[in-house]
């Protein structure tokens, strides 16, 4: 037996609660895919109003029973993550519902719906753009507040930081987060492991990040974060790497157990 849970924010009920209620049984059906991989996002455009829809991917059977029991579902957190956000000031896109559908009483699809910013774009490569200064300015302001409001993005990566024409700021998937309580220097610097690869144009944000937040010895500062995220990166890079060997080996044990067979 099925059952659905909608939320829907209040000031979005009226022009948009049918189209949310219809959301489960659209087989999928919800929209332009604009992101497709551990989960799918749409965009659609309802009487008017561009929207944002993550389709969370149906979770293992243990999560399923996390999910219901003992933890919130990622649409849940994200829709009352960005609440939390706009409550502090935080530029989020505006969160309009969350739903979630059980299967013989475990959770099994979740959906996260929120405005679409049309005229935004992620700050992937900032430091090869005209703007660069503009971006690096704002970044390092947007962080300087999180921290001190104890906000720490776990998934604090180029593409999901967006702004918008005018350089407001914007923070999208925000269902891995922790709100509240002091942020240290390891938590913080855990926030720029990932921004950006390029470690020259990570010491000029870490600098600037420094200056904002009243950091005495900038350079020592900014020598940490680099260090730190060429520690993060040659991680990613050897696991990368073998996922690659892996992927490789089953391909050659695939390949030779069709031969034997054949």
């Amino acid at each position: 037996m099925m059952k659905t849970k909608i939320v829907v924010n209040k000031p979005y009920k009226a022009a948009l609660g049918d189209f949310v209620k219809s959301i489960p049984t659209r087989n999928e059906q919800l929209g332009q895919v604009i992101y497709a991989g551990r989960n799918t996002i749409y965009h659609i455009n309802v009487d008017g109003i561009d929207l944002s829809i993550k389709s969370f991917k149906v979770p293992m059977l243990i999560n399923r029973i996390a999910y219901t029991f003992f933890r919130k579902s990622k649409a849940r957190r994200s829709y009352e993550h960005a609440m939390a956000l706009q409550q502090m000031a935080f530029d989020t896109p505006d969160p309009v519902a969350y739903i979630e559908t059980y299967k013989h009483g475990l959770l099994e699809r979740s959906y996260y719906v929120c405005l679409m910013l049309t005229d935004a774009q992620n700050i992937r490569q900032w430091e090869t753009r005209p703007d660069c200064d503009r971006i690096i300015e704002g970044t390092s302001q947007l962080m300087v507040r999180l921290h001190r409001a104890g906000v720490f993005h776990r998934d604090f990566t180029p593409g999901n930081i967006l702004y918008t024409p005018d350089y407001r700021f914007y923070l999208i998937d925000i269902n891995r987060m922790q709100i509240g309580g002091n942020i240290c220097m390891r938590t913080m610097l855990k926030n720029f492991n990932g921004i950006n690869e390029d470690f020259d144009a990570l010491r000029v944000l870490a600098l600037r990040y420094a200056a904002i937040a009243g950091i005495g010895n900038g350079s020592r500062f900014a020598d940490k974060v680099v260090a730190s995220s060429r520690k993060w990166w040659g991680k990613k890079h050897r696991h990368i790497d073998r996922k690659r060997r892996l992927k490789a080996a089953k391909e050659r044990l695939k390949k030779l157990l069709h031969n034997i067979i054949k």
